[in-house]
């Protein structure tokens, strides 16, 4: 039986599409609140009781809790880790951060320029969203009469939770738990029993802290990408398996697990079709990683069409939307991200020289 680190190998696979197919559905999920207002319905939310963006956004956390894993393990210590991840959230993010304040808010501001650019909110804009954590989602004037309201780019608020997780594969493999499965089974099991025991008894606390609330949704499918790689010897690839599993999750839907089932199902699933060996799939590695700029860019995009055009559909939104949103990231791929990356290996080396 085919095991997953049979095609664990090289980066002949299908995830630059799953995740271009996640970012994407990002933009359709967003377009229904952008464009009618908060109290919009978005697509699937209440069939499963989670929008499809959040399905797309664990889905992102799954891909990424496989990979980063595989990236510590290859990486050359831990300075070669932290320059890679620097260099694949930040470039971008400084980019249209950059945009946003001095191209896209002079433009569309309701205020005269001298008093956009007199405001303080104007010049912290850049550094709080920088941080990742103190996030500012507005700009004097921009986009106040939007149905949505004056929110530049939602989207940018998981990127904090996704670079925490990144810490967590980082001290995983100071402290030298990676390779070592006994050792990082203590640690899903110390996860588990956190979990489960916030699931159980921690409703009140995940109802008032939006921060424990989404470290909760979003570590588990971290954690299960990182259980998949350090367990990739033992882990099958089977259609039976993901049969069976898809036959469990319908059988607790509605649950009190329902979620934490839904969300293993899911993930097999995006590991098995990540690596179908199907040609139509793997040609889309031919153009680029397109899915970063398609979500940092979505959320301002959708905001900007639906400014210019007042009491837009959702449908006709996600029609504009996604071409102009395409061409953003394609241009950020190939003129910021990729070059960025280029010089990972060379910026890594320079700082540990600089250390030593």
């Amino acid at each position: 039986m085919k095991r997953l680190t049979d095609v664990a190998n090289g980066r002949d696979n299908n995830f630059n599409l799953l995740r271009m197919i996640a970012a994407s559905a990002v933009l359709v999920s967003h377009a229904y609140p952008i464009a009618i207002g908060n109290g919009a319905i978005e697509p699937l939310s209440s069939l499963l009781q989670m929008s499809l963006g959040t399905l797309a956004v664990i889905s992102f956390f799954a891909i990424s809790g496989f990979f980063i894993s595989q990236s510590f393990d290859r990486s050359k210590g831990l300075i070669g880790f932290v320059v890679a991840r620097v260099l694949r959230v930040y470039p971008g993010l400084v980019a249209i951060l950059l945009l946003t304040v001095f191209v896209l808010g002079p433009i569309f501001t309701t205020q005269s320029r001298t008093s956009y650019f007199s405001q303080p909110e104007t010049f912290l804009y850049f550094p709080r969203n920088l941080s990742l954590k103190w996030l500012q989602f507005n700009l004097p004037g921009v986009f106040q009469q939007n149905p949505y309201g004056p929110a530049i780019n939602g989207s940018l608020w998981s990127l904090f939770y996704e670079v925490v997780c990144y810490g967590i594969v980082a001290a995983l493999g100071v402290i030298s738990l990676k390779g070592r499965n006994w050792a990082f089974s203590g640690f899903l099991a110390a996860y588990v029993i956190a979990y489960v025991s916030l699931k159980l008894f921690g409703g009140k606390l995940l109802a008032q802290s939006g921060l424990l609330a989404n470290f909760h949704l979003l570590t588990l499918p971290f954690v299960i990408g990182m259980a998949f790689y350090q367990f990739r010897r033992l882990l099958p690839l089977s259609i039976f398996l993901l049969a069976a599993l898809s036959i469990v999750t319908v059988l607790t839907y509605g649950g009190f697990w329902f979620r934490e089932v839904f969300v293993v199902c899911l993930c097999y699933s995006i590991f098995y079709v990540g690596y179908l060996r199907l040609a139509p799939l793997r040609a889309y590695n031919n153009l680029g990683d397109y899915s970063y700029g398609m979500y940092i860019y979505a959320f301002p995009c959708e905001q900007m069409v639906a400014t210019l055009w007042k009491d837009i559909s959702p449908l006709m939104l996600i029609s504009i939307s996604f071409p102009a949103t395409l061409v953003a990231a394609m241009l950020s791929w190939h003129f910021i991200e990729s070059r960025a990356l280029a010089h990972r290996l060379p910026v890594a080396k320079w700082l540990q020289s600089r250390l030593a």
